[in-house]
């Protein structure tokens, strides 16, 4: 009576895990889900215009994604993460590992998207679409790009859980999320020493809310699979 109850244990500091968890899943996932919403638009945008003019535009384009996918993302996120001015703000920061995240992962989206395009574009509907006067950017964006938005949707399922595991790589690292922000990643730091592990494991805890959040993600993105395109083969 009149002491106090850590459902998660203490770090060092003796700061409570629960609640630092529980803030630190709002940069993780903010970061997540605006780096991918970033991600989405440009990826989006490259494979339905690449899809739709075809030709020696989409040769270009498709070698150009190509170059970007053939770079290994760990290696390319350690290098431009490495790069950031440790003086910059917490909140610079965070805007710059979104955009990182999301330069290096819009290419996977806009191979698919591409490819929908390919088989929708001398459909009916199309041909009807500029037969009527209906400009290539209707055409692209009001006609295709619905079309393909159960394969955009499993791409973002898959991209956040992807750029949650990679912040949290980085700040585990000492080089993602900087204090006084807090992430997922930033709180495990402690772990990377043996002894400490050994004798107080609690602090792993926030991998728990990692493993939940890309579970839930990849769940969700089913459920919103289905319900976008429903005769999809599952």
């Amino acid at each position: 009576e009149g002491g106090n109850i850590f459902l998660l244990g203490t770090d060092k500091l003796g700061a409570d895990l629960w609640s630092k968890a529980g803030e630190a899943g709002r940069i993780s996932l903010t970061l997540s889900v605006f780096g991918t919403i970033i991600s989405v638009i440009i990826g989006s945008a490259v494979g339905v215009i690449s899809g739709y003019y075809g030709g020696w535009f989409d040769n270009v384009v498709q070698r150009f994604v190509e170059f970007i996918s053939a770079f290994p993302q760990l290696a390319l996120w350690l290098a431009l993460a490495a790069i950031v001015p440790r003086t910059w703000d917490s909140f610079r920061i965070f805007l710059i590992m979104a955009f990182i995240f999301a330069l290096l992962s819009w290419t996977t989206l806009a191979r698919e998207v591409r490819g929908k395009v390919l088989s929708l574009r001398e459909t009916d509907f199309v041909l009807a679409a500029k037969e009527m006067g209906a400009s290539d950017a209707r055409i692209m964006f009001l006609h295709l790009l619905p079309n393909s938005l159960s394969h955009i949707i499993v791409i973002l399922t898959l991209t956040i859980p992807g750029i949650i595991l990679a912040e949290a790589f980085l700040s585990f690292l000492g080089i993602g999320i900087q204090r006084p922000l807090i992430s997922w990643g930033l709180l495990m730091q402690d772990a990377q020493n043996l002894r400490t592990l050994g004798e107080t494991p609690w602090i792993m805890t926030p991998a728990l809310y990692i493993i939940a959040a890309v579970l839930g993600f990849n769940l969700l993105g089913d459920g919103l699979r289905d319900a976008a395109d429903p005769y999809a083969l599952s």
